[in-house]
């Protein structure tokens, strides 16, 4: 375990090594260490507020913490024993205790050395992102394993990820959080690695991986809000966040950090910089290329919002960077005109799209409604000035798996719903935006949402229906990379047939390049459909889901549907 290693102190040559802890309007801090049998250690004040101490000891692992006079007002006076809330690991089986690596005498975030800081990254607009759950995304091939996935064994299905034609994974947060298995949404800090997952050294690592094989890494994070039990909480509770939080209960999660709290004796707003530290280190020293802000509704302030944007950016040494909020309910106004970040979660979207997949009513909306699937596919007609300002999806963690829903909601099983499922990626990956799949959704997971474990299942893949719905999400994306219609900012409504649930849609480039989406939204053959009054050219157009040619005459092309069947068109 971490915590075993960190206890095998180092010998040799001694340094004096700095400890800190930010704690202005504490009146005793102390360091505690397993370098001395844990006998306190008194600790100074200096005139910016931070408590300082330096021990000597030689280059090695060691584990800490403070003891802490509380100004918290549910143990005011008390002596409390705190983790650092600054430090990049805790140990594993007892989080109370740091974890600080020394080398050549200094406090060090990692040592790891990077090899593929050269290879280069595919930009935003030619994203496809994959979130991911570490702790579930288990390397095995069999529907079980015994020990929950670390970022080390996650590295087994690089290659997987790599050849479905992922090129960003977004991971679900991995900073420390109590117990050892949760969603990550309830933090014991904004700067540690969760230590289950593994160390910094292993998220380096991973990053690295992923960036050989050019994928980029996006960093869910979670700046609203943290664990009861988080250090800060014990130090100096009213310091840090609102001692009664204002927000409505739905966005109620646990302390509450106080950005508008500000310090005029230290001229600091002391939960602004403390996050906005975390963030600088996390682009910094683990290369990240991307954030996706956890509850920007619960957050608020667009302008706090737009310096951890313009923080991230300038940090990211000229590599490609997306910011994404997750902003529920929808408001355009935050990845839009000036919004504070590059796109949001296309929620209304998602609605839609996964209620036309079901082919039933689901979330207050009408499956058959042509004119609001075409509506919403482009984001133009949302609210949004670019699609390239919003993340497209079919479910993520947050929402049932669609396959479950196919399942539970539309009563659809066995091939049909591997027809819908299909119909549901086929839209999902030839709309404009940024698509995202919610890991095993291209294996079509029918799990539920639950934060208990929910491993994917990789069993699936011996089923020929499973297989072929990997096929075929593998075979859209790879259209989507390769014809640059699929990744422009364009749309155009090309049919609209509420009656026989039929629509069709153009994307075309500006290099020519043109694609034409028909799709047939309903479980009935639909028989003959023309498309005319489209701008399409005459010649030979390639059907590329079934392999045939069509030709278009007069800018009219005649074709058939099957039941809840997609075609896609490429202008040869």
């Amino acid at each position: 375990m971490i915590a075993q290693r960190a206890k095998k102190q180092a010998t040799g040559k001694t340094n004096p090594v700095a400890f800190g802890l930010f704690a202005p309007h504490n009146e005793i801090v102390q360091l505690t260490g397993a370098w001395n049998d844990w006998q306190p250690i008194d600790m100074t004040k200096d005139e910016t507020g931070h408590w300082r101490a330096e021990v000597d000891l030689p280059d090695g692992e060691y584990e800490y913490r403070f003891i802490v006079k509380s100004n918290s007002p549910f143990c005011l006076g008390e002596m409390k024993s705190v983790a650092d809330p600054t430090a990049l690991r805790y140990s594993l089986d007892n989080h109370e205790n740091s974890i600080v690596q020394v080398k050549n005498g200094s406090a060090i975030v990692h040592d790891y050395v990077w090899q593929h800081d050269d290879v280069p990254l595919p930009s935003n607009e030619k994203l496809v992102i994959y979130e991911l759950h570490v702790g579930d995304f288990r390397g095995g091939e069999g529907d079980t394993q015994s020990e929950p996935g670390t970022l080390v064994t996650a590295l087994d299905k690089l290659d997987y990820l790599r050849d479905l034609g992922i090129n960003a994974i977004e991971l679900m947060p991995i900073n420390e959080f109590p117990g050892g298995h949760s969603w990550g949404y309830s933090q014991h800090s904004v700067y540690a690695v969760e230590n289950s997952y593994g160390t910094p050294n292993d998220l380096c690592r991973f990053v690295d991986e992923c960036h050989a094989r050019g994928i980029r890494v996006i960093h869910d994070a979670v700046y609203n809000h943290l664990a009861p039990e988080a250090p800060l909480t014990q130090i100096d509770y009213n310091y840090w966040f609102y001692e009664n939080n204002p927000d409505e209960a739905a966005l109620s999660f646990g302390p509450k950090f106080n950005y508008e709290h500000y310090d005029p004796h230290y001229n600091v707003f002391p939960a602004r910089e403390y996050v906005i530290n975390a963030l600088r280190m996390w682009v910094e020293q683990f290369h990240i290329d991307g954030i996706r802000f956890d509850c920007t509704r619960a957050i608020k302030y667009f302008d706090l919002l737009r310096w951890f944007d313009d923080e991230a950016h300038s940090r990211a040494n000229f590599k490609p960077f997306y910011t994404i909020a997750e902003h529920v309910p929808q408001d355009s106004a935050i990845a839009s005109g000036n919004g504070p970040v590059d796109a949001a979660w296309h929620d209304t979207f998602m609605r839609q799209l996964a209620c036309s997949t079901l082919g039933v009513p689901h979330h207050g909306r009408d499956p058959y409604n042509t004119s609001e699937v075409l509506r919403l596919m482009n984001a133009h007609e949302d609210g949004f000035d670019s699609n390239y300002n919003t993340v497209r999806y079919l479910s993520n963690h947050d929402e049932e798996r669609i396959f479950f829903l196919l399942g539970d909601v539309a009563n659809t099983f066995d091939e049909a719903a591997f027809r819908r499922a299909k119909l549901g990626a086929s839209l999902l990956l030839t709309a404009p935006g940024i698509p995202m799949l919610w890991m095993g959704e291209e294996l079509g997971q029918p799990t539920n949402k639950s934060m208990e474990l929910r491993p994917v299942q990789w069993g699936l893949l011996e089923h020929e229906e499973n297989q072929g719905l990997l096929n075929h999400y593998r075979h859209l994306i790879r259209l989507r990379m390769e014809n640059d219609a699929l990744t422009s900012d364009t749309f155009e409504a090309a049919a609209d047939m509420p009656d026989r649930g039929i629509i069709a849609y153009k994307r075309w480039a500006a290099n020519g390049n043109v694609v034409l989406v028909a799709a047939n939204l309903k479980d009935e053959f639909a028989g003959a459909f023309t498309v005319e009054e489209a701008g399409l050219e005459d010649g030979t157009w390639k059907e590329v889901v079934y392999n045939y040619d069509v030709q278009v005459t007069g800018g009219v092309l005649n074709d058939e549907l099957a039941e809840s069947d997609v075609k896609i068109y490429v202008k040869q």
